[in-house]
């Protein structure tokens, strides 16, 4: 699982996600609406005890949300790669707040990135996100820039740099549009590889 937002066992459920077979979640950074779910996490019974794999930064801002013993903890370093079972994580810098990452995964010669929140991606981050299966990326905006994300507008540049093959928006913030025509706009603005998904959409790689 990627980031653990509020009502999280609720869309597990809507989605007809066991969450009993959850082992591991990565957190992208402290925001509420990416950690409030840990509480519905930690209170599922019967189940083993989740591994959280987040950024030590992150984790001295949010070790008050994790109850004592509730989860297995793993601190992992920026661009320190962590595997599991077939899969290779790594957190990459993004600029959000100060300790804030998107998400890379691989499994073989696909590849994820998760970047919900972010101002700015550095150079070196870009890096080594280039080429990728999916994008998954900041759709807080649709034109209008703040001080902590960057709109839809200036991410249709960022994905051409990226060269994913499919770019979805997530995050979506209430001034873009709805949700058929906000996924109207993003095809014609960017192309038929880019995408406005919605609950319990399933992608296959």
């Amino acid at each position: 699982m990627l980031d653990i937002g509020p009502d999280t066992y609720l869309h597990l459920s809507d989605s007809k996600i066991d969450p009993l077979k959850i082992k591991y979640a990565a957190i992208t950074h402290e925001h509420s609406d990416h950690t409030f779910g840990l509480w519905d996490l930690g209170h599922i019974y019967n189940s083993q005890k989740i591994n959280i794999i987040l950024a030590e930064p992150t984790y001295k801002k949010i070790s008050r949300l994790f109850f004592y013993n509730e989860y297995k903890i793993t601190k992992n370093k920026a661009e320190e790669t962590m595997k599991i079972d077939n899969l290779v994580v790594t957190l990459l810098p993004v600029n959000h707040t100060d300790s804030s990452f998107g998400i890379l995964v691989k499994e073989k010669n696909k590849s994820i990135f998760y970047a919900p929140d972010f101002k700015s991606i550095p150079v070196a981050t870009i890096s080594k996100v280039r080429y990728l299966d999916i994008a998954i990326l900041d759709g807080s905006e649709l034109k209008i820039a703040t001080l902590t994300h960057q709109p839809i507008e200036e991410n249709f540049k960022l994905s051409k740099k990226l060269k994913a093959k499919q770019v979805y928006f997530t995050h979506l913030g209430h001034r873009t549009l709805p949700h058929q025509n906000l996924q109207e706009y993003v095809q014609k603005e960017g192309g038929s590889n880019f995408h406005i998904p919605s609950d319990g959409l399933e992608i296959k790689l």
